[in-house]
């Protein structure tokens, strides 16, 4: 019975939007995760979703392409939670970090972040109807970052393909052109 509220909650989360920030630009959520402090993370604080040139989801280094969508937010949601205490889960939400990368379809990798995106803002609202009686959408920024910064911080970093590093425009304008006088023939 409690599957079935579990999964019918997180399906109700996912149909509305995606969280605060990406949910209804009122409130900042995002929780900066520096590529140095990824490194220096637990291994077991670390779930990789990876989505490879021919479109398959990899996480943590194993192919999961036979996971749906509901199989693929309660693994994210126990692996933020780990109620059993597993050693291959976070140690808590606070600490734990997802890292996401894509090297495929960028239609795939949105919806994937999309996907934990909503298992964010379920945990965020079962965690506000607790302590406040309240829906998390209901909640003014002050009590929402209360909810994200002590129960679950969003720690997503986006890792950037090398071909994404490419495109991604230079912050300095680079070597102006020369007008000298050297000439191409």
């Amino acid at each position: 019975m409690k599957s079935i509220v579990f999964f019918l909650g997180l399906v109700l989360a996912s149909t509305g939007v995606f969280g605060q920030k990406w949910y209804d630009q009122q409130c900042e959520i995002e929780d900066e995760v520096s590529e140095a402090e990824y490194e220096s993370t637990n291994e077991r604080n670390i779930l990789t979703v990876i989505i490879d040139q021919d479109n398959n989801l990899i996480i943590n280094e194993k192919e999961r392409n036979d996971l749906s969508e509901i199989k693929f937010k309660e693994l994210v949601y126990t692996f933020l939670n780990n109620p059993n205490s597993d050693k291959d889960k976070a140690e808590s939400p606070k600490k734990a970090i997802i890292a996401l990368a894509s090297y495929g379809e960028k239609d795939r990798y949105e919806m994937v972040l999309n996907y934990i995106r909503e298992v964010y803002l379920y945990a965020w609202d079962l965690k506000s109807k607790e302590e406040y009686d309240e829906n998390y959408i209901k909640l003014n920024c002050k009590k929402r970052s209360k909810i994200i910064s002590k129960n679950y911080p969003y720690r997503v970093l986006e890792l950037k393909s090398e071909e994404d590093k490419k495109n991604t425009p230079s912050p300095s304008p680079g070597v102006p052109p020369f007008k000298g006088d050297v000439k191409d023939y």
